[in-house]
């Protein structure tokens, strides 16, 4: 169950254990089929295992996924409360519009195609003093898969 909590530093290191994964993982793969990604982005993806959060300035919070904590492969930038359009993953092309919210510990995107091909989705983040928990929704809320990173 979440909770909301101003007191947690969301900024540090998180790594990916297999050992530590819900059992909503294995939905995980499906999620990012409905949302266009081929069997390779979405392996890629899930080789993913290293995160570092940093809060910036200005309320700005940036992710920096890697095989390893030297090798940065996707930077995320995340700024609570602005609106911005992101390309789909399926190779028809079409946009969706994005924001994210912050509440307190917790980070939550909605995002919603312009293409009714698409699937609206959710994501959201919750950090704890030992993890960083990311919830995935899609499907009206039926398809769900959460990944867990330890933080270390």
């Amino acid at each position: 169950m979440s909770s909301i909590n101003n007191n947690i530093e969301i900024s540090g290191k998180y790594k990916f254990l297999w050992h530590s994964q819900p059992d909503s993982y294995t939905s995980y793969k499906v999620f990012m089929a409905k949302l266009g990604l081929g069997d390779d982005l979405a392996y890629l993806n899930q080789c993913l295992t290293h995160v570092q959060v940093e809060y910036a300035m200005q309320d700005t919070i940036v992710l920096k996924f890697g095989k390893d904590w030297d090798t940065v492969q996707c930077t995320e930038v995340v700024k609570p409360g602005q609106m911005v359009e992101e390309v789909s993953f399926r190779s028809s092309g079409g946009m969706y519009s994005c924001v994210w919210y912050r509440y307190g510990n917790m980070l939550v995107k909605q995002a919603r195609p312009s293409d009714k091909r698409d699937n609206a989705y959710t994501i959201t983040r919750e950090f704890t003093e030992s993890k960083m928990v990311t919830s995935f929704s899609t499907d009206k809320n039926t398809l769900k898969a959460e990944v867990v990173h330890t933080r270390m």
